[in-house]
């Protein structure tokens, strides 16, 4: 019944903006490139440089933890505003470069996670444009075909977050940048009308259990009408992995009840699967996204019985102009089940808020987000090491203020 209800949506929210869909600007394509389309920049012999700058402000407000081991609730009182304050979320540099019609290279690095050296390499790869525009091969590191969330420019987000259900399909590895190699495939006369994007990347599949397939994407997207996007993916892991990781003895990732004790920092993902389907129609001032997704879950460690989650969520935005003074007002809402299984694991995610241009490269952006989670519900991303009872999810109103810039 959930997924007839997440099919629903995305089709009926298809038909409604179909209706409307005349003289518009085409949408940006789905790869992950942080500028959508946008090939401009600043020239440095055959590269082109861009650059994104978002600062930002925010306030948590939440009741006190009801917990009555005193360690739970301070932990859950300190993780419900965890980001809180002054924070330089994003500092991409993309450094691109096509010398030939056939060939482009693209990289993109994060400054701001300079104290996690592994996250600043945000995605580096070669393509090899075979027949440019209809069949092209991407190679590096580069987002996995899955989530417009993931795949849409996130300097043209319209609030300041992508909400719980980012963060969970990232964990699981299932959205979100990977190792491996896409073939793009466009076999209709027109291009746009049918997208294919099909690719092999190392998923959990590391060190020891190496190999080229350990996940598997599939993606695809059309635009029969102008305005109008549509696209339906799927990731799959084939096979489990159990990493040991015997040599593993800085880290926190400690199990709280080891299969064997002499590996207390095993590490266990199943082997599943995810799919979601989503539209967009962007006409003029107009902008309506939506996305269902249904998967399973993987991370045996940290699902706490959990078996699988599905999820939903819409946006609306609109261009207001007033004499001089232009704004955008946004709402997004959202809902995941954590836990399909069991009657536990639903939260609901209510945002707003309203962006102010400036001089077209810089954005303000003010907006508030309510969330409500049912009792019980694990958090997403639990501190390790990893405890045998979880902390929980909490209720939350959560305001940010936000900076962006772009060159």
């Amino acid at each position: 019944m959930k997924l007839a209800a997440i099919c629903s949506l995305v089709v009926s929210l298809s038909v409604a903006t179909a209706a409307l869909a005349q003289d518009k600007e085409p949408s940006a394509p789905s790869d992950g490139d942080p500028f959508g389309d946008d090939k401009s920049g600043a020239g440095a012999g055959p590269f082109t440089l861009r650059a994104l700058l978002q600062a930002r402000y925010r306030q948590t407000f939440a009741r006190a933890s009801q917990r009555t081991r005193p360690g739970y609730a301070l932990r859950e009182d300190t993780l419900v505003r965890e980001g809180d304050g002054f924070q330089l979320s994003r500092l991409f540099l993309r450094i691109a470069s096509d010398p030939l019609p056939e060939l482009g290279f693209k990289t993109i690095l994060d400054f701001a996670k300079l104290d996690s050296p592994e996250n600043v390499v945000k995605q580096a790869y070669g393509t090899v444009r075979l027949v440019p525009k209809r069949v092209e091969l991407s190679i590096g590191l580069l987002k996995l075909p899955y989530s417009t969330m993931e795949l849409d420019p996130i300097s043209k987000l319209e609030l300041s977050d992508l909400g719980a259900t980012d963060d969970l399909v990232k964990n699981l590895g299932f959205a979100g940048r990977d190792l491996g190699a896409t073939l793009m495939v466009a076999p209709l006369p027109k291009p746009k009308l049918l997208r294919v994007s099909l690719g092999a990347y190392g998923g959990h599949a590391k060190d020891e259990h190496a190999s080229p397939l350990g996940a598997l994407g599939a993606r695809l997207e059309s635009k029969p009408l102008k305005g109008l996007r549509i696209g339906v993916d799927a990731v799959a892991m084939p096979t489990s992995r159990d990493y040991l990781r015997p040599f593993e003895t800085s880290g926190k990732d400690v199990l709280p009840a080891p299969p064997d004790p002499l590996y207390p920092r095993e590490q266990r993902w199943a082997a599943g699967k995810a799919y979601s389907a989503d539209v967009t129609y962007h006409r003029r001032r107009l902008m309506v996204r939506a996305e269902g997704l249904l998967g399973d879950r993987v991370d045996v460690d940290e699902r706490y019985g959990a078996r699988s989650f599905w999820a939903v969520w819409a946006t609306v935005a609109c261009e207001v102009r007033w004499g001089a003074l232009r704004f955008t007002p946004a709402l997004r809402v959202e809902w995941l089940d954590l836990d399909r299984e069991h009657d536990v694991g639903q939260r609901s995610e209510l945002a707003a808020g309203i962006a102010v241009p400036y001089r077209k490269r810089a954005r303000f952006l003010l907006d508030v987000k309510r969330t409500d989670v049912q009792g019980g519900t694990p958090i997403i991303d639990s501190p390790k090491p990893l405890p045998a009872v979880p902390y929980f999810e909490r209720d939350s109103t959560r305001v940010t203020a936000q900076f962006q810039l772009e060159l």
